[in-house]
């Protein structure tokens, strides 16, 4: 009976040990010899606090996890930065962009009544490289790194750049408190949103100049090959916002999109394929004009959800035109060590900054990994090997081996 009952507590232990596994033959060998149920019960006793110490200790390796990565949402606000008093952006730099696909012509162009050069005329004729230059800058907490690019015409001055928003004094386009009260997503505060002046995200640019009727040199033009999706490139010139996740979470971006949305495109990115995101993994919050705007066409709050259809242009709600601008946030699930690209190829995007908050749960305990060359019991505790048939014992775990 001592031994019955010996067996028993052990196949009980084993289930929540895989370490336990092991010593079994070992207590097994001490309660056959002495045949004393009180030392083997003691030995039973010991090991079974031993194993609860180390379950609680697990339980408390889990909550401390669990409070580490429930963290504190992290924000950058466009408002933090500033122009100086020429109306330059601070903190701006640039770096000359003499990508293969920029081409210039080095002639003028003199056509009959002031025409202009076709397409095709133009890029047979481009054979010099064209530099233009990137202006940056960037906005950064503890897991995420914006930065925004922006590739204007070569003869743009530098105060026309990176801009204000050309709402900069109208309260009612703010994504903030006072402005939409308890829809709020992330106050931006009295901030506005920057944007680009001049410059498409595109892949290939052709500049020219031609002669008008007056007759004056009218240029820099260009013709460009925009971004598409399945190029298999990121943008290599133009307004183009890239986002650097440390860490998995969720990203909220403030944004402005301009007017006629039936005719542009909103694209975000996955920098690891470029490759567009799924429309469906896209979550947008927002309102065109004003505020007011969405209830005004019948809608019951100030703050409509959108949707991208096939062609990741936005599909308007409660009726009403596509020539507004759109004001809102942006929602999408990052992963670690993620890069994205977010940008509308032909229309100006502007930000008031984005919000991350890292994914919650348990992310760094692990179970043990089950030890292929673990010790193999039988039920009656003996030691075995992998050629014997029946119902066998290893890392705790019983199994059948037919």
């Amino acid at each position: 009976m001592c031994e019955r009952r010996f067996y028993t507590k052990c196949l009980e232990l084993s289930e929540k040990s895989t370490n336990f596994a092991a010593e079994i033959s070992v207590y097994a060998s001490l309660g056959r010899s002495h045949k004393d149920e009180t030392t083997i019960n003691i030995i039973i006793t010991n090991k079974t606090k031993t194993l609860m110490k180390k379950f609680f200790t697990l339980i408390s390796m889990a909550l401390v996890a669990m409070s580490v990565n429930a963290q504190t949402p992290e924000s950058w606000k466009a408002s933090s930065l500033s122009f100086n008093a020429d109306g330059v952006l601070q903190d701006m730099t640039s770096a000359a962009n003499s990508t293969a696909t920029l081409k210039k012509v080095d002639a003028v162009y003199n056509l009959p009544g002031g025409a202009q050069p076709d397409e095709a005329t133009v890029k047979a004729d481009a054979t010099s490289t064209l530099t233009l230059k990137d202006y940056t800058f960037t906005g950064e907490t503890t897991n995420i790194k914006l930065t925004a690019v922006s590739t204007p015409n070569s003869d743009t001055e530098e105060k026309d750049v990176w801009k204000w928003g050309v709402n900069e004094t109208t309260t009612n386009v703010l994504l903030n408190q006072t402005n939409l009260g308890d829809e709020c997503i992330v106050d931006f505060g009295a901030g506005r949103y920057l944007v680009a002046g001049t410059g498409n995200p595109g892949l290939e640019a052709y500049e020219y100049y031609f002669t008008d009727s007056d007759p004056k040199t009218v240029g820099p033009r260009y013709y460009e090959t925009y971004w598409t999706p399945g190029c298999g490139s990121a943008p290599l010139k133009g307004c183009y916002y890239k986002f650097e996740a440390k860490k998995a979470g969720k990203l909220v971006i403030g944004f402005f999109l301009n007017k006629n949305l039936a005719n542009n495109p909103l694209y975000i990115v996955d920098g690891a394929t470029n490759t567009l995101i799924a429309k469906d993994k896209i979550t947008i919050k927002a309102f065109r004009q004003n505020c007011n705007f969405e209830k005004e066409q019948g809608g019951t709050t100030k703050l409509a959800d959108y949707a991208l259809d096939d062609d990741y242009k936005v599909v308007v709600v409660n009726g009403g035109g596509t020539n507004r601008p759109l004001y809102g946030y942006i929602t999408i699930d990052v992963a670690a060590n993620g890069e994205y690209y977010m940008f509308s190829p032909k229309s100006q995007m502007g930000i008031f900054g984005f919000e991350f908050t890292g994914t919650t749960g348990i992310n760094n305990v692990k179970a043990a990994e089950a030890d292929a060359n673990a010790p193999i019991f039988n039920l009656a505790g003996q030691k075995a090997d992998k050629s014997q048939k029946g119902i066998l014992i290893q890392n705790g775990r019983k199994f059948v081996n037919k």
